[in-house]
């Protein structure tokens, strides 16, 4: 059987699809997924960035740029030229869609639920570490997101998610989700949209698509045909930032990330003269029984750019060169007894 060709999307085209759906009245709520350090961030702030620009075009009434919007979707929403530009002045004059990574780059539940709340705005929440995790200290605001997803649906805001993997996300969210990328290597994505279903319950067909992707793996194919998936759409390359664009991005995300440590962790403020180190906090709350479940361990992990299973043997190595137990669910329990087989140990 010949090899299906693989559609390629020129990156300006994944911007205009976003940039349509916003204009049409409709929130564009996507997500990307892949592993640490793979350029997830990466893409996200070119996309948010691009989004924006397109906006400037527009609210600079670029002829070009306006006509193409005004036949896609001004036109087909019953609007004359001039009350489509009437519009797009009134998007300009509300600053609509400007992007500030420090303002956009989102890591705690209040950020997100005013992010949502508001009108014509664009959010990155880098890791969806407050929305993917539904216990211990995530708990009290998941099922209020949730709802705020379904009820400002009409508020136009683009947000960008990035998570490790799309299928560990509620099923709510998926299925609000109107665009997943994957990125495979660095500069080079998958894009997905949910097939157009009636009766499946499941628009993303994971079965399906699973099915086709252990195929892969039990071949051992080293370049797998992606158009066999049922929500495959195309492939799109993404250059790297800029080192100063990286530089100041970063910033963001260390400073952001040391917020959620310490506010929504309960960690003390540090002397702001010493270097904050998280995992040395995190050695020290586990010895002193101050870890009370794995998910704090998880927590940890998302906000200092690791996985789970990567920290855990970090702190398993610690603790076998502290001559401890590396054991890590006997200090996830009571101080007393954390002390009793700590010292039946020693």
């Amino acid at each position: 059987m010949a090899r299906s060709k693989i559609q390629k999307w020129r990156f300006n085209k994944l911007v205009q699809v976003i940039v349509a759906s916003l204009l049409n009245k409709y929130d564009f709520f996507m997500c990307i997924e892949g592993g640490t350090g793979i350029g997830k961030s990466t893409l996200a702030y070119h996309i948010a960035h691009k989004v924006s620009l397109e906006f400037k075009r527009l609210y600079r009434l670029d002829h070009d740029t306006v006509e193409y919007y005004y036949e896609r979707v001004g036109r087909k929403t019953g609007l004359s030229e001039e009350e489509f530009v009437d519009k797009l002045l009134r998007l300009k004059e509300a600053e609509a869609y400007k992007f500030s990574p420090k303002k956009c780059l989102i890591y705690t539940q209040d950020e997100l639920q005013k992010s949502l709340a508001s009108w014509n705005s664009v959010s990155i929440p880098d890791e969806m570490i407050n929305i993917t995790f539904n216990r211990d200290f995530y708990s009290e605001k998941q099922k209020d997101i949730i709802k705020m997803l379904n009820m400002f649906r009409d508020h136009e805001n683009l947000s960008i998610c990035c998570v490790p993997l799309f299928q560990n996300l509620d099923t709510q969210i998926k299925n609000l989700t109107k665009m997943k990328i994957t990125v495979k290597k660095r500069g080079v994505a998958i894009i997905h949209t949910p097939n157009n279903v009636i009766y499946c319950r499941d628009k993303w067909d994971s079965a399906t698509n699973e099915k086709i992707e252990r195929q892969w793996i039990t071949k051992k194919l080293v370049r797998p045909n992606y158009s066999q998936l049922t929500t495959f759409r195309g492939l799109v390359k993404f250059p790297p930032l800029t080192k100063s664009q990286e530089k100041a991005y970063q910033q963001v995300k260390n400073d952001k990330r040391a917020v959620v440590l310490k506010d929504d962790m309960g960690i003390k403020e540090e002397d702001e003269k010493e270097k904050f180190d998280p995992f040395a906090d995190l050695m020290e709350r586990l010895e002193n029984g101050g870890i009370k479940s794995g998910h704090m361990i998880n927590g940890y992990a998302l906000s200092m750019g690791m996985t789970p299973s990567s920290l855990r043997n970090k702190m398993k190595k610690e603790l076998i060169k502290r001559k401890k137990s590396d054991v890590l669910g006997s200090y996830i329990v009571t101080k007393k007894a954390r002390k009793e087989e700590m010292a039946g140990i020693e």
